[in-house]
């Protein structure tokens, strides 16, 4: 007779995992950061905030026992699915972007994205996209469309191109997925003329545009030159509203660990994410949105652009200081463009025809000591591409200096062997 104790078989379930997971693919970023913690590595990958920046000096915690206060209560219980009202209001009514004609939800800016795209496509629709949030179209099923950008931003005449060309048997975009401000991963900024041109394309066209923008209050120029969001220059160029969805997020500006991001939009639009938050996780953070609400309360609108001029004044003398690096070991061996805001620079090497930076990275990072995302991890098809991006957002002077040598040393090793 056999034995009766436990048995150690362990059953595999990956046959029966859906075809739909089987699409997501390891993060770029996150796939390269165990390689962080190598001996002498030197790494241009996360763009984490500098914890300068951070304005919260200290949490406290206190223990059941202590009195229980009505915002104790608040933070640990369940909220609304949009997020705490009295968060939304601070938003709405703090920020001169924001108008009373839109509507606004709380939550992580990635689900937020997420979740606007589940409002307006389905699997294979086609979606126009600038280089960024890829991983989950992709698994989705979404045919992606790559839209040209250019030092100036998203390219409107290359968008009017891939529009008056458009197949008339198949379903037109719907969507425009763009960051306009320190574009990640390119640093670049849209110019106000260009979102002007490119609003009447969406009107035009009938689509609409989503505007990932977190990088809108680490921007170094002159408030008073600042190009305004499409949310705010909509209703002047167009005459009406309703085609701009825009994201905001506190992670670069204040806390990445909050996790929270604020989506406006027109109300039917929040709506239905507010439906699918309702059946997926129920609501944002209450804890987090308590702490973001206690301190905009604590900033009042002027305090809080106050902060954002300060954090965009230290990342302003990191971007000099690595700019002034990459002129001393660079030159010739790769291109840039001076970002005039976020964290991000987006480095064009001058490989040989062909040569691909992320086979280029994997096969050198231990040799070489460098880490950067390959460029391909930002293209919708995944194609080669000799660009990388390099964030000077955590990085020492003396670290910008040598990840620029160790650049340069792999551009000279790759033209040598080629």
């Amino acid at each position: 007779m056999g034995s009766m104790g436990p048995s150690n078989a362990v059953v595999d379930p990956t046959p029966l995992f859906s075809s739909r997971v089987q699409k997501w693919e390891p993060g770029a970023i996150r796939s390269l950061l165990p390689l962080e913690a190598l001996p002498g590595m030197i790494s241009l990958v996360a763009g984490k905030p500098s914890p300068e920046t951070f304005p919260i000096a200290e949490i406290a915690i206190t223990l059941k026992g202590a009195a229980a206060g009505k915002d104790r209560i608040i933070a640990l219980q369940y909220g609304l699915p949009r997020g705490d009202a009295g968060l939304i209001r601070v938003c709405l009514c703090g920020g001169s972007r924001l108008s009373r004609r839109e509507s606004t939800a709380l939550m992580r800016t990635e689900e937020l994205i997420h979740r606007v795209m589940q409002v307006f496509t389905d699997p294979g629709d086609p979606v126009l996209l600038e280089t960024g949030v890829v991983g989950f179209l992709r698994a989705d099923g979404q045919e992606l469309i790559p839209v040209y950008s250019d030092a100036h931003g998203l390219n409107p005449a290359s968008l009017e191109q891939t529009l008056s060309t458009w197949p008339s048997d198949s379903p037109r975009p719907k969507v425009l997925y763009t960051t306009p401000t320190g574009s990640n991963p390119t640093g670049q900024s849209c110019t106000e003329s260009r979102k002007a041109e490119i609003l009447r394309l969406a009107k035009r066209f009938n689509f609409i545009v989503l505007e990932d923008d977190a990088y809108y209050y680490l921007n170094y120029g002159d408030e008073k030159h600042r190009a305004r969001s499409y949310l705010a220059l909509e209703r002047e160029v167009n005459e009406d509203s309703g085609r701009v969805v825009r994201f905001d997020s506190l992670s670069k500006i204040v806390s990445p660990g909050m996790r929270l991001g604020i989506l406006t939009a027109p109300a039917a639009v929040v709506d239905k994410v507010t439906r699918i938050t309702e059946n997926i996780n129920l609501q944002p953070s209450s804890t987090t949105q308590l702490i973001a609400l206690s301190l905009l309360r604590h900033w009042g609108h002027a305090g809080f652009l106050t902060h954002c001029a300060e954090a965009a004044e230290v990342y302003r003398r990191r971007r000099n200081l690595f700019i002034a690096a990459a002129e001393r070991h660079l030159q010739g061996r790769a291109t840039w463009v001076v970002p005039m805001a976020g964290m991000f620079i987006w480095l064009e090497l001058q490989l040989p025809p062909g040569e691909d930076t992320f086979e280029l990275l994997k096969k050198q990072v231990t040799k070489n000591g460098v880490l950067a995302i390959p460029g391909g991890a930002f293209m919708p098809g995944g194609e080669n591409t000799s660009y990388i991006r390099v964030s000077f957002s955590l990085v020492s002077e003396r670290d910008m200096d040598e990840a620029c040598r160790r650049i340069a040393g792999l551009v000279d090793g790759c033209a040598c062997t080629s």
